[in-house]
């Protein structure tokens, strides 16, 4: 009888949890007149692609995938935070550096694909012109490249500040020095 009842408390609370969202379909079509607008609606775990009929071809701009990393690195921080008496120091730093690492790569990709996205959604509203889309996407690019060699350069500066031996620090900084070097 226990059992039963803990039964249907566990499957009436599931079914509470899940709320409405269970009973709404994954996308939605609004069809409204013919002609005219019409609307498509999804959940937020989802991604969509906006495709304009425009002088006899498709114009299509897809929406940045919803990141699915950033969710992950949560539920990594919290697992590591449980399983912290479980794990040795050594594996806990490894992770935890891991994880920062992931959190400041999914950033520097967020920037990028909301931009493009921003950039495919101005060019095909007709708000700029194919010149002008050609022109952002390379800056956008260039943008992305200068905030990615800040970061690694960042990184570096942390990795020679951490390292305890001066001969081991002296020698990595020399090797990225010459990596400077020859990359100008």
């Amino acid at each position: 009888m226990k059992t039963r009842i803990s039964l249907c408390v566990a499957v009436i609370a599931a079914i509470a949890l899940s709320g409405c969202a269970s009973l709404t379909p994954p996308a939605r079509t609004h069809e409204l007149t013919p002609g005219k607008p019409y609307v498509i609606d999804y959940d937020a775990s989802r991604r969509g692609a906006y495709v304009l009929p425009a002088d006899g071809s498709l114009k299509v701009c897809a929406e940045p995938a919803p990141d699915v990393a950033l969710e992950s690195i949560t539920k990594i921080i919290a697992e590591l935070k449980l399983a912290q008496a479980d794990v040795d120091a050594s594996t806990q730093i490894e992770l935890q550096t891991k994880v920062v690492e992931l959190a400041g790569r999914t950033q520097l990709v967020l920037v990028l694909r909301e931009s493009l996205y921003r950039l495919c959604e101005q060019g095909i509203n007709g708000s700029l012109s194919q010149e002008q889309v050609s022109t952002l996407y390379t800056k956008v690019l260039d943008t992305i490249v200068m905030l990615a060699q800040s970061d690694l350069a960042k990184e570096q500066k942390e990795i020679i500040r951490n390292l305890r031996d001066p001969e081991l620090r002296r020698i990595f900084q020399g090797i990225l020095d010459q990596g400077v070097l020859e990359s100008k």
